[in-house]
């Protein structure tokens, strides 16, 4: 036996790591532990506990000679300290030339660590082995716990030669990416290749896994390929007769291109198919590219494209391009067809500059593209969608320029509106007369002036004409800028605003046009007669200098109703009302401004031989003539309301008073022209919402009410209603939405907590291309699985009404989606709606999706309509496992 002296015996400790093990980013490190001492004797074991962390230099290491009892030191090449510490002890044998760490042993050196319950180090072999301990029910515990950086492995025991550089590994599971990797014994040789036997490979975190890809044997090499023998798939422990000889996996850290195998099946209407198959390129550390393609035998194909790019604190983004042309060889019957679509989002990062913003939101196709190619529910369903591409500069706090390229489109009317480009410049308000000191109370420190200048093209045209020589040339487009200069409002009585203005507008057109009047000139609904239009392309710059004096006033009304019943359970009601009247006047500024009026002549009757009317060369260009025609001013007047109530609790009289909103905002508003020379009454408009049942159903209503009426043709004449049938006014629109969402209290706390949804793992996010649903359609309520909610209903209810002339038009739908999980594992979603007008059922959808643990099965199915399809899908979840799926499933385009 051998004793401590007074002094502290210090132990060193040397490392050496083993490369990666089995998948990228898998290293195996295993500690050299060795000690010395001034005074040491023959002995089998000798313990000293060890209470906290110890720290080794490096510089040394050890040498002892058992002959004398002695130990030298001797520089050794690591580059860092080792740190390590047990719960229970350290003990050494010098006989045996061991050291040993006991019970939950921990050993740091730079980014590695392993811990394990026990820890042995073996000088006369150099090797060093750990190892988990049995405990009281004979279950090992403590097992071997590797980890450098984010990467981590379990074992059940290491050991490792320092001499042959060789290592041995009995039942290692390790997590790489979202695959988990069995071993039950690993081998490392010298030259850093690890041989596996008996492996499995698996997607599935459970110890025993559900379901994995059995490789009889393999070898890695780190950082490179991993090359296996003979592999089957085994699931629920049942081996399948899935098998391959051989396989071949690349094994690196970086980003590779590489082939992307297509999906295969067949259609009844297009044939035969291999569908996305195509290659993966890397274009750099900052973008990638996959190209795709799709074949049919019956004569069928397409080509998708798609790039994702990301530079870190800079910008992110991804483009897709997706071309399908549509034909049957073999059948004259169907209509060939060609969609395109063309997807570009791009923001940029919020620290990259916060003076300068460049985003991107790109949706542009071919009218029928979503009804012909898409697979979601909601796109399907969808009539209109727009792009938009902007650009945002700043100059300190005064100036802004903001530039966009916008696009909307109705795949109903197939009509596109571009506006190509919209540009606007403006200048933030200063006050010119207000100092440094001013308390801004004088006249003169109320005076603004701001700028303001904008830019456009647009055009409006079919999808099929849109980009023709023909349709540019009908592109509006004009220059406008104005100088306001204007004085803070003036109060009176605290609601009344007086706002005195003079303002400087000026226009810049590349053309104008003139009108001739022909005999069959034909009065319009408005009036104005239909006249031959000369468009004279000439740039002429037009401009004007007005003024205007505006008053306002906007009181508040309340009215309150008080319950006189003690025990009623409402208190009181409160009526809210706010009138608002402005009046607005521009006096006749045209003895000081250019005259861009013209008046025309036209035949009239035999005796009234011609008639003529006045005109404006501006009144087609986009921003309209700058100057008014006479004088010009409004009047207008609105009517907000609300109403609340206030009430107590019917059954517990501590819980405190609440209010209760009946009406959100109940509006009406209108304007008048004592200027016009017809029409001078707009329309009165009147919109209202509220919430009802807890706030559970949100309602809006609303109308529009013309004091006009019509004459025998249906058209609207400048006579009002009530002088022709004593009625005030005639509806021309009206509607009436209702919406309410209902959800399980389990649904309710989930959406408080998270702020997103989990994306659908059958995408694929770095590549949004390949779309694993094939031919299903999305998840009844979004593509989206969440089991902590029992059930959810929304229902959406829409009535419009619409009446131009005689003719009057309905539109009477409604809408139902939703879904229950049965139990926590089974979840159907339906997602269905009726048109009242047409008595028919609307697009429908329902999906049955079940939970397989590291698997799902997903059922979906269209019962009928155009649309009418099927898709049974079992696949596991993992997306790098992609392929091991079954799916059975039925087009909708075999109804054509």
């Amino acid at each position: 036996m051998f004793s401590l002296n007074t002094q502290h015996i210090i132990y060193h400790l040397s490392t050496h790591i083993i490369q990666r093990l089995l998948l990228p980013g898998l290293f195996l490190t295993i500690i050299l532990i060795t000690a010395t001492g001034q005074e040491v004797q023959d002995t089998i074991r000798q313990s000293s506990p060890v209470t906290s962390d110890t720290t080794i230099s490096l510089n040394d290491s050890l040498v002892v000679d058992t002959l004398v009892g002695s130990a030298t030191a001797k520089k050794t090449d690591l580059e860092a300290e080792v740190k390590y510490s047990s719960d229970d002890s350290m003990s050494i044998s010098i006989s045996g030339q061991k050291i040993f760490l006991y019970n939950n042993a921990v050993v740091n050196y730079q980014d590695i660590g392993l811990k394990a319950d026990y820890v042995e180090f073996n000088l006369l072999d150099h090797t060093v082995s750990a190892n988990g301990v049995p405990d009281s029910s004979g279950a090992l515990a403590g097992k071997p716990v590797f980890t450098q950086g984010s990467e981590e492995f379990d074992s059940d025991t290491m050991k490792y030669n320092f001499d042959t550089h060789k290592g041995i590994i009995k039942y290692i599971v390790t997590k790489q990416g979202d695959g988990f990797l069995h071993s039950e014994r690993t081998k490392r040789l010298s030259d850093g290749e690890i041989h596996v036997a008996k492996g499995k490979y698996t997607t599935c975190e459970a110890p025993h896994p559900h379901f994995y890809i059995h490789l009889t044997k393999a070898i890695v090499i780190p950082d490179k390929k991993i090359v296996s023998g003979p592999a089957y798939m085994v699931l629920e422990d049942i081996p399948l007769p899935l098998a391959l000889p051989f396989g071949f996996f690349p094994n690196t850290t970086t980003r590779s291109s590489g082939l992307i195998i297509p999906t295969y099946g067949e259609e009844q209407t297009r044939g035969f198919f291999l569908r996305d198959g195509g290659w993966y390129f890397v274009l750099g550390e900052h973008i990638d590219l996959t190209l795709l393609g799709t074949i049919y035998s019956r004569g069928s194909w397409g080509v998708k494209g798609s790039s994702v790019y990301r530079k870190r604190y800079k910008y992110s983004g991804r483009f897709n391009v997706d071309y399908m042309k549509n034909r049957v060889i073999d059948n004259p019957e169907f209509v060939p067809s060609t969609d395109f679509k063309i997807e570009w989002s791009h923001q940029q990062d919020q620290k990259a500059n916060p003076n300068r913003k460049f985003t991107a939101s790109v949706n542009l196709s071919t009218s029928a593209y979503d009804k012909r190619q898409s697979n979601n529910v909601d796109e399907v369903l969808t009539n209109t969608k727009s792009s938009r591409i902007s650009y945002y500069r700043q100059w300190g706090n005064q100036f802004n320029l903001t530039a966009n390229l916008q696009e909307s489109q109705n795949s109903k009317s197939h009509l596109i509106n571009l506006n190509l480009p919209t540009m606007a410049f403006n200048m933030n308000r200063i006050y010119p007369f207000r100092g440094k000191d001013s308390d801004g109370k004088k006249w003169l420190d109320k005076v603004q002036i701001s700028y303001a200048a904008k830019l456009d093209n647009r055009i409006t045209a079919p999808d099929s004409t849109i980009f023709s020589k023909k349709t540019l040339r009908m592109m509006e487009n004009g220059f406008s800028h104005s100088i306001p200069i204007s004085m803070q409002g003036i109060k009176l009585f605290k609601f009344i605003n007086i706002t005195p203005t003079l303002a400087y507008n000026g226009v810049l057109y590349s053309n104008y046009t003139t009108r001739r009047g022909t005999p069959d000139s034909t009065i319009f609904t408005n009036g104005s007669r239909n006249t031959d239009l000369d468009t004279i392309n000439k740039i002429t710059y037009a401009q004007s200098l007005s003024t205007a004096l505006s008053i306002g006033a906007s009181p508040k009304i309340y009215g309150m109703y008080m319950s006189k019943n003690p025990n009623s359970h409402v208190i009181a009601v409160r009526h809210v009302m706010t009138p608002s009247a402005s009046v607005s006047f521009m006096p006749d500024m045209s003895a000081i401004m250019p005259d861009y009026y013209r008046k025309v002549a036209y035949p009239h009757s035999i005796t009234k031989p011609y008639t003529t009317e006045e005109y404006s060369i501006y009144e087609h260009n986009i921003y309209g003539t700058p100057t008014v025609n006479g004088r010009s001013g409004s009047v207008s007047l609105s009517l907000n309301n609300t109403l609340e109530m206030k009430v107590r609790a019917k059954t517990d009289s501590t819980i405190e008073e609440k209010k209760v909103s009946l009406l959100d905002n109940f509006n009406f508003n209108t304007s008048y022209n004592p200027f016009a020379q017809s029409f001078n009454l707009s329309p009165v408009n009147f919109t209202g919402s509220t919430k009802i049942f807890n706030k559970q159903m949100d309602v809006r209503f609303g109308a529009t009410f013309d004091p006009y009426a019509l004459d025998s043709a249906g058209r609207r004449v400048d006579r009002y209603l009530i002088n022709e049938n004593n009625q005030l006014f005639r509806t021309t629109t009206a509607y009436i939405d209702l919406g309410f969402n209902l959800k399980s209290p389990a649904s309710r706390k989930s959406s408080e907590v998270e702020s997103g949804r989990v994306p659908d793992p059958y995408m694929d996010e770095t590549n949004p291309t390949l779309d694993l649903l094939n031919e299903s359609t999305a998840y009844a309520s979004g593509a989206y699985v969440d089991f902590d909610i029992p059930w959810s209903l929304n229902v959406d209810y829409g009535w419009r009404f619409s009446k131009q002339g005689f003719e009057t038009l309905y539109t009477h739908t409604a809408r139902v989606s939703g879904d229950i999980s049965i139990t926590p594992k089974w979840k159907i979603g339906v997602n269905s709606g009726y048109d009242f007008v047409s008595k028919k059922v609307t697009f429908t959808n329902i999906s049955i999706h079940r939970d397989l643990h590291c698997w799902e099965m997903r059922f979906n199915v269209v019962p009928f309509g155009e649309r009418r399809s099927y898709s049974f899908t079992i696949n596991a979840k993992s997306s790098i496992l992609r392929d091991v799926k079954y799916n059975k499933a039925k087009s909708w385009y075999d109804n054509l």
